[in-house]
């Protein structure tokens, strides 16, 4: 068999039927191109969305929560470099210690992981019953502090500490006794002193 000429080879192509789309029928398939194409673009671009909207939405309930513990006194750790404002008292450890709380009534004093003082609320039978307890070297109502005050020096000699100064600052209000206490020679006596005229109660 001879091989087909360019001029056969046209002849026999143009020999086959054609079909060609009618004109609505094009843009009928134009128009369904189009739409699938905007409906898979977004898709593609609603999953960083999400994942930048969850983000966001982390970052600030993070943020408000640690706002509302700020305001609120909440926060278990104060790094005493500032005052301490908890809801029943504040002080200023002047950076002299960190201040953990333990409840509204309760907080120690820290210094890296060593216990230096704290302050608790106790009622007068508790003061009483912890003065007690105490090996008292001095005991007097010191004058010239914000609230009456009565005074301990507590020689203890343990692991701990080798004397606890502490103050029993009297609520006229509630008539409840504030009990701030120090370690020593962890905070010196000046500067437990110094600490102990910063306090305020918050009733």
């Amino acid at each position: 068999m001879q091989p087909l000429t360019n001029d056969e080879i046209k002849r026999e192509l143009s020999s086959f039927p054609r079909f060609e789309l009618a004109k609505e029928e094009r843009v009928k398939i134009a128009a369904s191109l189009l739409k699938t194409e905007t409906v898979s673009k977004p898709k593609k671009r609603l999953v960083p969305a999400l994942f930048s909207f969850v983000i966001l939405a982390a970052l600030f309930i993070g943020m408000s929560t640690f706002v509302l513990n700020s305001l609120s006194g909440d926060n278990t750790w104060h790094s005493g470099a500032t005052v301490y404002h908890g809801k029943k008292f504040s002080i200023d450890p002047m950076g002299a210690f960190a201040v953990k709380k333990l409840s509204n009534d309760t907080v120690e004093f820290y210094q890296e992981d060593k216990k230096v003082g704290g302050i608790e609320i106790l009622t007068e039978n508790e003061m009483h019953l912890n003065i007690s307890k105490q090996n008292v070297f001095e005991s007097n109502n010191l004058p010239g502090f914000l609230y009456p005050l009565r005074f301990t020096l507590d020689h203890q000699k343990t692991m701990e500490a080798v004397q606890i100064r502490h103050y029993f600052f009297l609520s006229e209000k509630s008539k409840l006794r504030y009990h701030v206490y120090f370690y020593s020679p962890d905070v010196g006596d000046s500067e437990a002193e110094k600490i102990s005229r910063s306090f305020r109660i918050r009733e």
